[in-house]
């Protein structure tokens, strides 16, 4: 996955977190906060997925 610093920026405005937070979605590749404090290996959508109802 590529994107540009502006595209970085966006995500990091969108999500509240710092650049260096963002990374890919361990299941699905979706730009999420990945690293650093609270972070996660999956995406909400890809949680839910794999939680169940």
């Amino acid at each position: 996955m590529r994107i540009t610093p502006v595209e970085r920026a966006a995500a990091s405005a969108a999500l509240g977190c710092p650049m260096w937070e963002l990374g890919p979605c361990a299941r699905c590749g979706q730009l999420m906060r990945r690293y650093g404090r609270y972070a996660a290996m999956y995406c909400r959508v890809c949680r839910a997925v794999l939680n169940g109802p």
